[in-house]
């Protein structure tokens, strides 16, 4: 497996990944849909300790958005980059943050119970209320 490189909007912070994600998926919880103005956000699942701040620490901004997810985010353009899982010891990358294509694409729709009422889900993949079974 590679390394895949990613970067906020203003390229302050860069950072880099091992291409090992455990699990990836859109999440259209409420939190996602605010946090980006969108339906929701794909994003991968890794462990901690395969990614890496490369440049941009000093820009990097947290928000705990709830007991289980720190919010990153750029604190000069205001892209957010991941979320920190510290219970478990994962980070949760926004894939639009990535500058090339990770190996495993999104498997599934989470939370699908809280979903935008004006989305429609299109594809085939399969959908969870909440989160997908372990």
């Amino acid at each position: 497996m590679g390394v895949i490189n990613g970067n906020c909007t203003c390229a302050k912070v860069e950072f880099e990944v091992l291409d090992e994600f455990l699990y990836a998926g859109y999440c259209h919880c409420s939190l996602c849909r605010k946090s980006s103005g969108a339906s929701g956000v794909a994003i991968g699942g890794i462990a901690k300790q395969k990614f890496t701040i490369l440049k941009g620490d000093n820009y990097l901004q947290q928000f705990s958005r709830s007991a289980e997810t720190v919010t990153c985010f750029c604190s000069h353009c205001g892209s957010t980059l991941y979320g920190e899982k510290p219970n478990v010891g994962l980070i949760h990358i926004r894939y639009g943050a990535l500058n090339s294509c990770p190996t495993l694409l999104p498997q599934a729709h989470m939370h699908v119970a809280s979903k935008a009422d004006w989305y429609q889900i299109l594809d085939d993949l399969p959908q969870f209320s909440e989160f997908p079974p372990r």
